[in-house]
């Protein structure tokens, strides 16, 4: 036997034979990553990883409870169990208040009405080093403990100052009282009522204004098929043959709101006189009230097509009508016997009188009417009376040259109820 010890297998070699037939150990080749040590590195990532984790959540959570704040409520103990399952011991934490604030005066309440009676409780007289003290005192202590109660309490306060109604004061119009802000006014300048626009101007631009006053030939309402003559609804062509008012509109006195109704609807407002005017004016939100100055001999008058004919248009003429309510030339009313109308032919009264209603708790006008002796038709006076206007006769005041401008009140008074004037009597 050799004395040469066979070799030992090494690690990592691979062996081979030669062409001698000798055996060579070859040395396995390593990964990139094997080489650089990859196996060790990993785990040491691992592992600091892991401390990165855990230091984090300490950090977080650490700040996470010093962030809480005290409740602001308490729970009482009530809620059954043994001695209250709800109840909890709060530490009691007071800050100390800003010693300026509670040196400040106390504030005092005073009225500008000399003659206003107003009772005022007593106020403690504190002094401010007793505040400061008592604060001092507070802010200091701290307990602990547990509990429950509750209270009851009370108020009461005093105050002074000023406001306005939704809608304005009452003035003092040609003896009637008009709540309103902005006023639009229909005035009758026919050739019979010229003599007496200018004073009834007057006396309206003298608490309005800034009044929108639109002049006409006339004061009618005329309506067919139950569609009001030159109103919203109406879908005709204009008549443009109508007489022009004595006096015209003054454009330039008119407000924003007033110059473009007059462009808009200036030829309705022409043939379809004081029935088309209201018909538009009673939707438009920017005035509080409506004014009519007239004779009211006009009327109601109120046609239905003929058989076959569907014109819009009112032929007078021609068309039959159903209903009216006038006055002749002496004052006489001239009515028919009997309303023949449908229901549909009269909802435009249901319409007006809707409209109207709603201005007693200000989301609509009002109506006030001023006549110079006729009474007005009663659609008329229907529409006062829902919306708490007024109606007037107007006639001797004017006649007798009273200053109707002139204002006695100077503070008006509420009116509660409508009050609607009756007039003379007159030969019917």
């Amino acid at each position: 036997m050799s004395d040469t010890p066979p070799n030992t297998p090494t690690p990592n070699v691979d062996k081979n034979i030669n062409a001698q037939g000798e055996q060579v150990a070859l040395r396995r080749k390593l990964g990139f990553w094997a080489r650089l040590g990859g196996g060790g590195l990993m785990v040491s990532l691992m592992i600091h990883v892991f401390l990165v984790v855990v230091a984090v959540f300490w950090v977080v959570s650490t700040w996470t409870d010093s962030t809480k704040r005290e409740p602001t409520q308490f729970a009482t103990g009530a809620g059954g169990g043994n001695d209250g399952d709800r109840a909890k011991i709060y530490q009691h934490r007071l800050q100390q208040k800003n010693m300026k604030s509670l040196a400040k005066s106390t504030p005092r309440l005073t009225s500008k009405n000399p003659n206003a009676a107003i009772s005022l409780p007593d106020i403690p007289n504190v002094s401010t080093s007793t505040m400061i003290s008592g604060a001092t005192l507070g802010g200091s202590s701290k307990g602990f403990g547990g509990g429950s109660g509750g209270g009851i309490g009370s108020g009461q306060g005093i105050g002074v100052g000023n406001g306005k109604n939704m809608i304005g004061k009452f003035k003092p119009v040609m003896g009637a009282k008009i709540q309103a802000t902005k006023v639009a006014v229909f005035m009758d300048a026919s050739v019979s009522m010229k003599s007496w626009i200018k004073p009834v101007q007057d006396a309206i631009y003298a608490q309005f204004p800034d009044a929108d006053i639109f002049c006409a030939s006339g004061t009618w309402i005329n309506v067919k098929d139950g569609i009001v003559i030159g109103g919203l609804k109406y879908k005709g062509k204009p008549n443009t043959n109508t007489k022009p008012p004595a006096i015209p509109t003054d454009i330039d006195k008119l407000s924003s709101t007033g110059k473009h109704l007059f462009r808009t609807y200036g030829t309705n407002f022409a043939y379809g006189s004081v029935g088309a005017w209201i018909d538009i004016l009673r939707n438009q939100k920017e005035y509080d009230a409506l004014i009519v100055f007239s004779d009211f001999k006009d009327g109601v008058t109120q046609y239905r097509s003929p058989k076959g004919d569907k014109s819009a248009e009112l032929n007078w003429r021609s068309d039959p009508r159903v209903f009216y309510d006038t006055y002749d030339t002496k004052g006489a009313r001239n009515t028919l016997p009997t309303d023949e109308r449908s229901d549909q032919e009269k909802k435009w009264e249901t319409d007006w009188i809707k409209n109207f209603s709603d201005g007693k708790i200000g989301k609509g006008p009002r109506l006030y009417l001023f006549s110079m002796e006729l009474e007005p038709q009663p659609i008329f006076e229907r529409c006062v009376k829902e919306s708490e206007g007024q109606s007037k006769i107007i006639g001797a005041d004017l006649r007798s040259g009273k200053n109707l401008s002139s204002t006695s009140d100077n503070e008006p008074t509420e009116i509660k109820k409508s009050s609607v004037s009756t007039p003379a009597k007159t030969n019917r």
